[in-house]
């Protein structure tokens, strides 16, 4: 593991750091704000899920059933707090047509079904090991 550890838990106390105060400004404005504070805190969840479960692999047996689980876990979870992102941002007007929020919503969406897409992977690579009873 070695430096990870720090490292990821620096970056999440910076994102907190950094989105926590505009997220309670927007939820305490109310009305649209309250919607843009919706998206900022599924942003902030995100990337807290994510930092996480790479905190949770096993860097000694990254092909296992657990690594599995846990990429699937991050994609859906991404897929899902995105989706409702977007659902917020479209009723809070504005914001869905920008090119930087879209731009913003279709990478992150793009790196949830690549996560799940991964986790397949490392899943059936587990299950070929199991068969064949090799050892990497």
């Amino acid at each position: 593991m070695g430096n990870l550890l720090p490292f990821v838990l620096i970056i999440m106390m910076m994102s907190v750091v950094y989105y926590g105060p505009n997220i309670i400004r927007h939820v305490a404005e109310g009305g649209k704000e309250l919607l843009i504070g919706g998206i900022y805190s599924c942003n902030l969840l995100v990337l807290l899920i994510l930092c996480i479960n790479i905190t949770r692999m096993d860097c000694r047996n990254l092909l296992s059933r657990k690594t599995a689980g846990l990429l699937e876990c991050m994609g859906a979870c991404t897929l899902l707090l995105m989706l409702v992102s977007d659902q917020l941002a479209r009723r809070a007007g504005q914001l869905v047509y920008e090119t930087m929020y879209s731009m913003d919503w279709t990478t992150l969406m793009f790196m949830g079904m690549i996560l799940i897409f991964a986790g397949k992977i490392v899943r059936r690579a587990v299950k070929i090991k199991e068969e064949n009873d090799l050892t990497i």
